[in-house]
């Protein structure tokens, strides 16, 4: 069975492989119900990129006012996840 899986994924291209992986690791995270701690820590990774890559570079007064938006919030949350593709474009 190892060899037929790895055959086949040998049989594909480096971004279907990336592919293949990513939703191999959100079944694991996700599905795995020994796997608790992996979510919340995966939850936090994700936190963690849209604080850095969007709002870390707002200046005070901006993350003031965005903090007490929190619609605004839910907005640039989910934009962020439309830019990284994780949303279906229907």
């Amino acid at each position: 069975m190892a060899a037929d899986e790895r055959a086949e994924l040998q049989s594909l291209s480096r971004d279907e492989l990336l592919d293949v992986f990513e939703g191999g690791l959100f079944e694991l995270v996700t599905e795995g119900k020994e796997y608790s701690d992996l979510l919340e820590m995966t939850l936090a990774l994700g936190i963690k990129s849209f604080m850095r890559d969007k709002l870390a570079g707002l200046d005070s007064e901006e993350l003031i006012e965005m903090f007490l938006d929190s619609e605004r919030v839910v907005v640039e949350l989910v934009d962020y996840a439309a830019e990284q593709g994780l949303l279906d474009e229907e």
